[in-house]
């Protein structure tokens, strides 16, 4: 019996087989967090089958892989989504307990942060916190969000003025004052 034709494809498995070990290694931690922050019930499904999926599609990674990474993790959350309003809703307000420290820990004062986060849309939502928690960057949020530079740009400025103008209304509402009466100052 003759092995050569083996041989090759065997080579050829294990050299893929480190590529996949170098992206896992590098990006996994970068990978769980993203998924963790979102969802930290089904963080660990997210990122089995956004590897999976890297694994399949290992000939079609970037030069900048985790942006890529991330966009798969976005569709597999997604897709998870559907149909789940209900778990949604509850983890939206276990979020907003004391349940993820590297959110809350420096938003202990800033209790209207979260308020004015809930009075935004899923989508305002998502690209501000791209933008805040994976410090994503314009190409970095287009390749996440499926969408140009241009396109993400203008979601991201969006987003933020929403966002402004959302904390505006919850500061003059703490106050009992017109919004119209001065802007974010701290007059303590």
């Amino acid at each position: 019996m003759h092995h050569g034709h083996w041989g090759t494809m065997d080579q050829n498995g294990q050299a893929r087989e480190a590529r996949f070990t170098r992206l896992y290694d590098a990006h996994y931690s970068a990978v769980r967090t993203y998924a963790w922050r979102r969802g930290p019930d089904t963080a660990d499904d997210v990122v089995a089958e956004t590897f999976t999926l890297a694994w399949q599609r290992l000939d079609h990674v970037p030069a900048e892989p985790l942006p890529w990474l991330t966009g798969i993790a976005r569709n597999v959350r997604l897709n998870q989504e559907r149909g789940e309003r209900r778990r949604r809703d509850r983890e939206m307000r276990s979020a907003l307990n004391e349940e993820i420290p590297p959110f809350t820990d420096g938003l202990e004062s800033h209790a209207s942060l979260f308020d004015a986060l809930r009075r935004l849309s899923e989508r305002d939502r998502e690209v501000l916190l791209l933008a805040a928690w994976e410090g994503l960057d314009r190409p970095g949020l287009a390749t996440a969000l499926g969408c140009s530079r241009t396109a993400a740009g203008v979601r991201l400025y969006r987003a933020r003025k929403r966002m402004a103008a959302a904390l505006s209304l919850i500061e003059a509402e703490s106050e009992g004052i017109p919004a119209a009466r001065g802007g974010l100052v701290d007059e303590y």
